[in-house]
């Protein structure tokens, strides 16, 4: 799972566009940490079901032989 640190700032009472930008630039850091460790689990789940095939496979080779 993931776990991301971001620090999204309060918006001001009054409108800032340099306040919208850095509210903006934060939501960014969050969408793209979470999508990095999206791909990063896919990836690991993807290694331990190679893993278990391979394993299975050369169990089976092995009954064979």
């Amino acid at each position: 799972m993931a776990k991301i640190s971001v620090y999204i700032p309060e918006p001001q009472e009054e409108y800032s566009s340099e306040n919208q930008r850095q509210i903006l630039e934060s939501i960014d850091t969050v969408k793209n940490q979470l999508n990095f460790a999206f791909q990063q689990d896919l990836k690991q789940e993807q290694d331990i079901f190679n893993y278990f095939m391979s394993w299975q496979y050369n169990t089976k080779a092995l009954h064979l032989i």
